[in-house]
């Protein structure tokens, strides 16, 4: 492509002529938003120039700077990269090397190698000026700018990493390949570009040969510092907090993690079973550690690409670790990675041996004594005598004498719960990621692994029979004598109420409550929503201020900010511009609320509107969005919308204007969560209901014909009049009856009606 389009010729021309008009200048920053790949590429060098220039004008270094600051990801033609690289090196900055080793990589066409040469002995050079900073992206334009500039670097870099032993073989491994193979590491950054530089590239690959070259050179690198912090642990090597590792090395580490990770290697799980809880702690009673900058790393690879057996050694630091700041990091990465986790459904499945029976118990000997280890639908440790009598907590005995068996029966019992939490998050998790599992591999799952089966088996699963034929199954409740077997390669996945009927909706309720079975998560019970316009029959709808673009369904709803942003933080929601957004996926979720948010914001807002984005910044029309996706992005808002406006939210019940809030949140239209509130109390409170005590009116529950209790708020008010409830705790407590899912506001209902009663 050779010629611009009009906008694109008109902000090369403000860049090297006259200002523009005033009636244009407010249109530069739409111009730059409607800049093609190639048209970018084609301004970057004239914008290079142009900043590059102190005697250029005003006006053309305001074009340029926007230029530089488009969001849309460059590509090059041979002749543009070329002229990229000419413009750099005419003014050049040590960082300006980055640009030439990302044009490279962009670069759609057989780049002419003797053109580039020159300029890229240039920025080379002035690269060496701040070689810590451009190391990668310099070796990258090494390859370019001949042998003498490249053995000049590569000496500069070997001295530079002298101390640092994980960086220096990663050095060496790259001076073995090209420079795209170069240029691939360079974009594999653990942090975001700054304002000015250009997206990362996702998905781009290695070349075979580069690709076995790096894995090899990721389980080298994980091994090494395996075994050194090994070694600081045995007291081999002195310990200092802190300096394991130096900051060149921690950034190896991630890269070599990530490497590893992604493709999951066979032999990475046993090594990160070491490497991270070592790197949290002090080998000494100190809450320091001997990396905190290679265990946040790991941690960060983690994240990125989980596997079962990295998600469960990412748990085990989170329990050693001392350093409260770490603590705080290592929760919020862990989440992540739990929910990513779902991302991968032919791992989200496997999870590490415990050395469990067929029936999901081991016993473990202590002495005169056996603890047994049983995993259902709950991990339990029980104890047993000699004879096989059951006891009721570990013997003192026990715990005197053989204090390493019982410290190692509970740390299995802590390994059992961490994997049924990590499974439970994941296979949640596959509802917005639209994961679906192999008939064959699900079923194995089962049969293999009693942590999976005791989850699993009390969830719906629908299978796919035949093409677009899916039938719904509950493996507690035994399957129908006339369902074939599928086909091993046979799809399965969740079943979702968003894409069942009411029928069926109601039909397994009834069954969950018929079986008194406890789900996993909230399933048969979750919340469903379809905004007016997409196409659903009796879900949460949207308003009539619903557009095809957003949805105005939790408007009006007052809530109390630091609430919502203490939750949104831990569901991995972020602030930008005021607005709180939550990607997913190739969408981005926009949650508006009409009120100033940064960390530590305080105080009341409105809810205001939902939109989505797509990837390139466009708006999403929802009613093209999955059914389940849709349902479980407006589930994540409604969620803060519940948690923010009193939902039962002790900490603000007496301040002064509470219960004005509450009244105005009394006459809201209820939401989904209280409806399907509604649902399970109509099963739990049946004997009740048919005695006449209890009736489940539109919007709360009526007692004796006097309490009222909302459904939404957990309000309690007698003939109007509002009244506070101080329910029994401990002992004191009434015994609640069976809960199909565990819910705070939904507990406090049933015993605020025991109480009453």
């Amino acid at each position: 492509m050779n010629e611009l389009s009009p906008h694109a010729a008109q902000l090369r021309a403000a860049m090297a002529g006259p200002p523009q008009d005033a009636a244009w200048s407010g249109g530069l920053w739409a111009a730059c938003a409607q800049l093609t790949p190639a048209e970018l590429g084609m301004l970057l060098p004239v914008a290079y120039r142009t900043l590059a220039d102190e005697d250029a004008p005003d006006h053309a270094r305001q074009v340029a700077r926007e230029v530089t600051w488009a969001k849309v990801q460059p590509s090059f033609t041979a002749c543009a990269l070329t002229e990229l690289f000419l413009a750099l090196a005419e003014s050049p900055r040590p960082r300006d090397v980055r640009f030439a080793a990302g044009g490279l990589l962009r670069c759609t066409e057989a780049w002419d190698a003797e053109a580039l040469g020159k300029p890229a002995a240039v920025l080379v050079e002035v690269a060496g000026r701040k070689v810590d900073e451009t190391a990668d992206a310099a070796l990258a334009v090494a390859a370019l700018a001949g042998p003498d500039a490249e053995r000049e670097l590569a000496g500069r870099l070997q001295e530079l990493y002298a101390d640092s032993p994980l960086r220096s073989a990663e050095v060496e491994v790259l001076l073995a390949t090209g420079p795209r193979e170069r240029a691939l590491i360079a974009e594999d950054r653990r942090y975001p570009p700054l304002t000015g530089e250009w997206p990362l590239l996702t998905g781009a690959a290695l070349g075979p040969s580069a690709e076995e070259l790096h894995t090899e050179l990721a389980r080298q690198v994980l091994s090494t510092a395996a075994d050194h912090l090994a070694a600081v642990h045995a007291g081999r090597i002195p310990y200092a907090a802190d300096k394991a590792f130096t900051a060149a090395d921690a950034d190896t580490l991630w890269r070599a993690a990530r490497q590893a990770l992604r493709r999951d290697e066979p032999w990475a799980g046993e090594l990160f079973a070491t490497l991270l809880p070592h790197s949290a702690v002090a080998p000494t009673t100190a809450k320091t550690l001997p990396s905190q900058a290679a265990c946040i790393g790991l941690a960060q690879a983690v994240e990125a690409h989980p596997t079962p057996e990295s998600v469960a050694a990412l748990r085990e630091a989170r329990r050693v670790v001392r350093h409260a700041g770490v603590t705080k990091k290592l929760d919020r990465i862990l989440r992540r990675a739990e929910r990513n986790l779902a991302r991968r459904p032919e791992l989200a499945l496997r999870l590490p041996d415990l050395g469990l029976d067929a029936d999901g118990t081991r016993r473990l000997p202590c002495g005169p004594y056996t603890a047994v280890l049983t995993v259902g639908e709950e991990a339990t440790l029980a104890w047993e005598s000699a004879g096989g009598r059951a006891l009721k907590s570990v013997p003192a005995a026990a715990r005197r004498d053989h204090p390493d068996e019982v410290a190692a029966a509970r740390d299995l019992l802590a390994k059992a719960r961490a994997q049924i939490r990590t499974l439970i998050r994941g296979v949640e998790g596959g509802y917005l990621e639209g994961t679906v599992n192999r008939y064959d591999r699900w079923r194995d799952a089962l049969d293999r692994s009693a942590v999976v089966r005791g989850a699993a088996q009390r969830l719906i699963w629908e299978v796919e029979y035949a093409p677009g034929e899916w039938r719904a199954v509950l493996p507690a409740a035994g399957s129908a004598d006339d369902a074939p077997e599928p086909a091993g390669s046979a799809a399965v996945r969740l079943w979702h109420p968003a894409r069942a009927t009411a029928a069926e909706r109601h039909h397994w309720r009834d069954r969950i409550a018929e079986l008194g079975l406890r789900q996993p998560f909230r399933q048969a019970y979750r919340e469903h929503y379809r905004p007016e316009g997409t196409g659903d029959e009796g879900a949460g709808g949207g308003t009539t201020g619903d557009s095809a673009h957003s949805t105005t369904m939790f408007h009006g709803h007052l809530l109390r900010i630091e609430a919502v942003l203490g939750l949104a933080v831990r569901q991995g929601w972020n602030i930008e511009d005021d607005v709180l957004v939550l990607p997913v996926g190739e969408l981005t979720a926009c949650f508006v609320i009409a009120g100033s948010l940064y960390p530590g914001a305080s105080g009341w807002a409105e809810a205001m509107e939902v939109k989505l984005f797509r990837a390139d910044g466009g708006p999403q029309p929802l009613a093209e969005v999955d059914a389940v996706r849709l349902s479980e992005i407006l589930r994540a808002v409604d969620l803060l919308v519940s948690a923010g406006s009193f939902g039962w939210c002790e900490t603000h019940a007496h301040e002064p204007g509470a219960w004005q809030q509450l009244n105005r949140l009394y006459a809201q239209p209820l939401g989904e969560g209280a409806r399907m509130r509604r649902e399970a109390l109509r099963r739990i409170l049946a004997a009740q209901i048919a005695s006449g005590r209890v009736e489940l009116g539109a919007r709360q529950l009526l007692l004796d014909g006097r309490y009222a209790i909302h459904l939404a708020t957990g309000r309690v008010s007698r003939d109007g009049d509002p009244v506070e409830i101080s329910l029994p705790t401990g002992r004191r407590a009434v015994p609640l009856p069976f809960l199909p899912y565990d819910e705070t506001l939904l507990e406090r209902v049933v015993r605020t009606v025991e109480h009453l009663m």
